[in-house]
């Protein structure tokens, strides 16, 4: 478990309560995160939530849920690596020491050893990126080739999603000059945009809708972006394992030396690698970008994001190197040796990571990383059996973390000023350690309810409840306007002696509903379609019998 565990852990355990109960509410967390109403699947990663949500069903406890969830992340992460592979003609048994060379990466591993949601992204990059090489060597642009691997990652991981699309750029220019067909490739591309928004019109039309009607507070910003940035060697905080730096900085080499020799669309998959590389390093002058435009501090945050694609596409220029045959056999039997000194060393520091991670959970603070969590048991046994527990409730009681990203808030806020209103405390204070005696549950319309014996007369009471400005409260049956709220959008309410009923719903602008609408239909529409392809295939294959 690691810096960023207890959050999605919230996030998962509401989609599956949402499934379990049949009690769904796609805007509001009515079960995770304290039950305060805030906003947080709708922003990040929607469909990757709900299918996470289904790990956790399935596997029952926390820890059975990280087994399963980390299996996928690295079969997808090594099977899209392994087909990308074949992109660029590397043979079989090359494409699978890229595969695992990049599955046991930090990239990857990240999710398996302290569950960052890049790790989802990173796994399903390679498979955007088969649509980026498939571009430039067939001169063409295959629709669903490009928009379901894209639709994918904007359900999972947007800033991903955005990195990979940056990196289809070259490819896709390299592809339309060479290409015989311009207009035909330029309108599938078209028509590719258009069913990406479909399948994500959810995605995209619920940011418009909140982030219009709010002013929220964004992710803390990284005004020191160059110490989050990667070097091949050194003593920067974030240098590459060895065995990376010395495959990246052997490609570099060999392509310096042989580059006559390397074909044209090898030099362009190169020098696209290259440039992630450069803009993910302390080469880049990262505070000096920051100083002329402020708001990357959030918008980017880590510049080491961007490695990501300089690993795909260098790993992938070493599976290139390594399938090529030389005229001298000294150097085809190095060829053949290095694959698998090099899978043995990736091996090692892998299981090194799991070791660390194992270390971690055996330890007293049994997180891999606990900053800014707090915990509300100190026994060290109760914590690990939380997450074997068949209740998952257990764990995120237990384990309770301030991430206030995505909370309304009515202040101007920049890089410089962003901790000056404490929104980690605040959101701690006012919502984690908010004691108020509270019945809380959910209705059959997915709606939160709440209920407040209050026996010392009218007064007015903070509710550790989020409100958004289409977020609707009612007290006792009765809508409130004009509803007093705090800095972070935790609410006050006046409330009567004796028994109060709250119920907080979320009304969405009735052109949302629509959107919503749009993507449910359109991915009926996209599984309908393979399963009419699977179904001709099977009639095919039985006819020629």
């Amino acid at each position: 478990m690691g810096i960023d565990s207890v959050f999605h852990m919230n996030r998962f355990y509401d989609t599956a309560m949402q499934m379990k109960t049949g009690r769904y509410n796609y805007f509001l967390s009515v079960f995770g995160f304290q039950q305060s109403a805030r906003m947080v699947n709708p922003l990040y990663g929607p469909l990757s939530a709900y299918f996470n949500g289904l790990l956790l069903l399935i596997g029952g406890s926390w820890f059975r849920y990280q087994l399963l969830s980390s299996t996928i992340v690295l079969f997808l992460s090594g099977a899209t690596m392994y087909h990308l592979s074949f992109k660029l003609n590397v043979d079989k048994f090359n494409a699978l020491v890229v595969a695992i060379i990049y599955m046991l990466s930090n990239l990857v591993m990240a999710w398996v050893v302290g569950e960052q949601f890049t790790g989802w992204g990173a796994a399903l990059l390679p498979f955007l990126m088969i649509s980026g090489l498939d571009m430039a060597k067939a001169h063409r642009v295959r629709i669903l080739l490009l928009a379901i691997p894209m639709t994918l990652l904007l359900q999972t991981h947007i800033m991903s999603s955005l990195i990979g699309a940056c990196a289809l750029i070259p490819f896709f220019f390299y592809g339309f000059y060479y290409s015989n067909n311009r207009k035909k490739m330029f309108l599938n591309a078209i028509s590719t945009v258009f069913i990406t928004l479909a399948l994500t019109a959810n995605v995209w039309g619920g940011m418009l809708e909140v982030y219009s009607k709010n002013k929220l507070l964004p992710v803390a910003p990284q005004t020191e972006m160059a110490s989050d940035s990667i070097a091949l060697f050194g003593k920067h905080v974030f240098v590459l394992n060895p065995i990376y730096s010395g495959i990246i900085i052997f490609v570099i080499l060999y392509f310096i030396i042989f580059w006559k020799k390397i074909t044209l669309i090898s030099h362009v998959t190169f020098l696209n690698g290259m440039f992630f590389l450069w803009i993910s390093s302390c080469l880049f002058p990262w505070n000096t970008f920051y100083k002329l435009v402020p708001g990357i501090a959030y918008f980017i945050q880590m510049p080491r994001r961007f490695s990501v694609i300089a690993f795909i596409l260098l790993i992938l220029c070493f599976g290139m190197i390594m399938t090529e045959k030389s005229a001298s056999k000294s150097i085809n039997l190095l060829k053949l040796v290095t694959p698998f000194i090099a899978v043995i060393l990736v091996f090692l520091q892998g299981s090194t990571l799991i070791h660390q991670g194992v270390k971690a959970y055996n330890s007293p603070g049994v997180l891999y990383n606990d900053y800014n969590v707090h915990y509300q048991s100190y026994d060290n046994n109760q914590l690990r059996n939380s997450l074997r527990s068949r209740d998952a409730e257990y764990a995120i009681k237990a384990l309770t973390k301030a991430t206030p990203d995505y909370l309304p808030i009515d202040y101007k806020v920049t890089p410089t000023n962003y901790f000056d209103y404490h929104p980690y405390g605040n959101y701690d204070q006012r919502i984690i350690e908010n004691r108020l005696p509270l019945k809380k549950s959910v209705n059959t319309k997915g709606n939160l309810k709440l209920i407040y014996e209050n026996n010392n007369g009218n007064k007015t009471i903070e509710l550790p409840v989020i409100k958004y400005h289409n977020t609707q409260i009612y007290l006792n049956n009765v809508l409130q306007k004009n509803v007093k709220t705090s800095h972070i959008g935790s609410i006050y309410l006046n409330m009567k002696s004796g028994k109060n009923v709250i119920e907080v719903k979320y009304q969405p602008e009735h052109w949302l509903t629509i959107l919503l609408w749009i993507t449910s239909i359109s991915w009926i529409i996209l599984i309908g379609y393979f399963i009419l392809r699977l179904l001709k295939r099977g009639v095919k294959y039985y006819s020629k019998k």
